[in-house]
Formats: structure tokens, sequence, C-alpha cells
């Protein structure tokens, strides 16, 4: 099976799904639907250049939409009719685009995807309410399903803490890359947790709505949860190691991590094993937030000279090595197990 294939096959069909539930052009009999009639009159041009354009530009420029198929690879897997919940998949991935928004501003990011990040081409007050927008807007897509009331409660409390959680992580990282805290002081079981909230938490709702709409129990939704958070998680420290070894390819400038003095499991694995002056000078460089390719550079060799690159890289394999083990005897023998497997595989060992 090819991954990537499947990947963009999958992409056109989200896309699909979210161009009939959030157009990329708009009237105001759409803004009836999607906000409820208007007390006076909604504005639709402004909202279409505002809200809608810097939306689609977004969602055009590409993006993998592994977070949706592994909602529909599960959900299959699982035994799902697929077509009455397929509109699902849309909440999971504006969501994602939405938070790619706010961590963009958060982290004074210049590119996204290939081109300017969207506060940077649209304004920082175009970029903050449209991030919150692709937060809520989803929520309409749940308003309208034709489900039973436990199950309805279930999909808005599971989408109601993990965006609590997405917050959580975001803060961490925050905290983090502005000095809240000495970077030798945060340990690889605070990064794991930081990433499980902000990059492993809509994987998680993605597994947590397939299970319950497979109507699964609590228990078994809660692992099958663990384990897309798991693959979310080693998906984000391959994202860190592509970031100081081939950032162009992520769309993003070089060493992006190092100007915005991420602290990475590379970073924190480097910091324990370091001299002190090469433990110093990271720090250092760490905290000016340059741009100086010489700098970055510099920052990179010494992550390297430590072995951290190599230790993350397997570290994320072994995260999906044992998160998968956890899950194999739940999920049903059939073929969209296997593609699971590959997908979760796939996301540790991609190049891009």
């Amino acid at each position: 099976m090819n991954i990537e294939k499947e990947l963009k096959e999958n992409r056109k069909f989200i896309d699909s799904i979210i161009e009939r539930k959030f157009p990329k052009e708009i009237d105001l009999s759409y803004l009836g639907w999607l906000a409820g009639e208007a007390s006076n009159s909604y504005d639709s041009y402004v909202l279409q250049k505002v809200l809608f354009d810097p939306m689609w530009d977004l969602l055009l420029r590409g993006g993998k939409r592994w977070r949706p198929w592994l909602f529909l690879i599960l959900a299959k897997n699982l035994g799902v009719d697929v077509e009455k919940y397929k509109e699902l998949s849309v909440i999971i991935e504006l969501l994602h685009n939405g938070s790619l928004v706010a961590d963009d501003i958060e982290d004074s990011a210049e590119m996204r995807r290939g081109d300017k990040a969207i506060h940077i081409k649209y304004g920082l007050d175009v970029a903050v309410n449209l991030s919150s927008a692709m937060y809520f807007m989803p929520l309409r897509i749940l308003m309208e399903m034709d489900i039973d009331d436990k199950t309805y409660r279930r999909l808005v409390n599971a989408y109601l803490e993990d965006m609590i959680r997405i917050h959580l992580g975001q803060a961490t990282d925050i905290g983090w890359h502005r000095g809240v805290k000495d970077p030798e002081e945060i340990t690889a079981d605070q990064y794991l947790q930081m990433c499980a909230n902000k990059t492993g938490v809509l994987p998680r709702l993605a597994a947590r709505y397939a299970a319950i709409i497979a109507g699964l129990d609590e228990e078994s939704e809660k692992k099958l949860g663990k384990f897309a958070e798991s693959i979310g998680v080693a998906f984000q420290i391959q994202d860190d190691i592509i970031n100081v070894t081939d950032a162009e390819k992520l769309g993003k400038d070089y060493g992006e991590d190092i100007t915005e003095g991420k602290v990475t499991l590379i970073v924190i694995h480097t910091l324990s094993k370091a001299s002190e002056d090469d433990k110093r000078r990271l720090k250092e460089i760490l905290a000016m937030h340059t741009r100086d390719r010489a700098l970055i550079e510099e920052a990179i060799s010494i992550l390297k000279k430590y072995g951290s690159v190599e230790y993350a890289k397997e570290f994320a394999r072994e995260i999906v090595r044992k998160s998968w083990r956890e899950i194999e005897d739940i999920l049903p023998d059939n073929e969209y197990k296997e593609k699971l497997r590959e997908l979760a595989n796939f996301l540790v060992e991609r190049e891009f």
C-alpha cells in the first residue's frame, strides 16, 4: 500500500466535504445556516474577505490531511457506516488548521506551507479571529447530526476536553520558548506531555470520535485515543528532526525551531549529555531568537554532536511500536487495521 498516494486521494475527498459545509464563496443564505438568522443584516462581502478567503488560502496550500484519514480508516476498521458520519472528519481538519494559525502567531513564525503565515499575509487581527472561528464553526456539523443524545454528549465532551488540552499544550510551549523556565529543568516527560496536549490531541480526538460512533465503551475509547495521541507525539518528534535537518521540506524557514527557542526532545537530550560550555552556548543561542544562519547552524551542530537527532528518531519509533502493541488486540482483523499500522509507521519515517 502506498500511504502517500492514499493520503493525496483522501485530501481531495476531505476538501470536497469541507467545501460543502464551509464553501469558498459565501452568501447571506449560507450565513443564516452557519450562524442563525441575522437580527439585522450580515455583511457577506466583508466576511468573505476577512474570514473565508484567508481560511481557504491556508487550506489550499496543502497539508497531509492524515488526522481525518485516521478517523475514517479507524471507523471503517470498527465497522462504522462512514457515509453517515464522514462530516466528523471536517471537524478534525478545521480544528487542526485553526491551531496552525494560532501557533504561527504565538511563535512569530513567518512561513506556513511554503507561503507567508496568515498573520503576516492578512494581519494579526484577521489571523486571531480566523483561528478562533475555525475552532467553533465546525460545531455546526455536530449541531445538525442525526444522532442520539448519549452519542451527541460523548462527541461534544470529547471536543471540549481536547480543546482545553490543546490550549494547555500551547501555553506550555509558549512558556518554554519565552524562557519562563530554564531549559535544563524541563524533563522528557514534560516535553512528551506538552506534545500530547498540543500535537497529539487532534489525532486523539479523531480516534475517540471513531470509537464513539462505533458504540465502543469508554475504556476502549480511551485506549484508542491514547494510541492516536502517541502517534501524534511521534509525528511531532519527527517534525522536530526535520526542522533541524531539512526544514524547507515542511514549508518552513531553515532552523525555525532554533529561532523560536523551542525546547524539543532533541534539545533536552543534548542538555543532558553536553559539556558545560556546549550547554551554555546552546541555551544562549536559543534565548536570542535569532535568524542569523551562522548561529542557527552552530546550535544545530551542537545538537548533532551528541547524537540527539538519532536518539529522538529511535525514541519516536519506539513510541509507535509500543502504542501499536497496546491496541492491536482491540482492532478487528481487516484491511483497515493494516492501513492504520502503515500510517503510524509512515508518520515517524516520513521526510516531509
